[in-house]
């Protein structure tokens, strides 16, 4: 009977979804990084890597700011999806720094420590 009038009101977004495929791409830029730690050939192989993941979660960020602005009715509040989301997006922007860093100073060993920490 109320058909029509769930036509009417915008559709769902998934933001537990989103949330979730972004912690994977930072879990994966993450990975990424800590195989720049091997050093050697290692670095130049996998910096590219940790750059394409930062590419992919600043996507997904884009991704759930449209959804946020788009949704009648979210799951939570919608600064608190936003800022969830940004801080989510800031640890990657952190990683890029770092391998850009290690890229830029051309540094191909590491110390053991380090390496560990990693």
């Amino acid at each position: 009977m109320f058909r029509w009038f769930r036509h009417l009101l915008p559709r769902e977004e998934r933001f537990f979804e989103m949330f979730a495929r972004h912690a994977d791409t930072i879990l994966r830029g993450a990975e990424e990084l800590r195989s720049m730690l091997e050093g050697g050939s290692a670095v130049q192989r996998h910096y590219p890597n940790v750059l394409a993941a930062e590419d992919e979660a600043d996507a997904i960020t884009r991704e759930v700011v449209q959804a946020v602005r788009r949704t009648f009715v979210t799951p939570f509040d919608r600064g608190d999806i936003q800022g969830l989301i940004s801080r989510m997006d800031d640890t990657l922007d952190q990683m890029k720094k770092a391998a850009k860093a290690i890229v830029q100073f051309e540094t191909t060993q590491f110390d053991p420590e380090l390496q560990r920490m990693g």
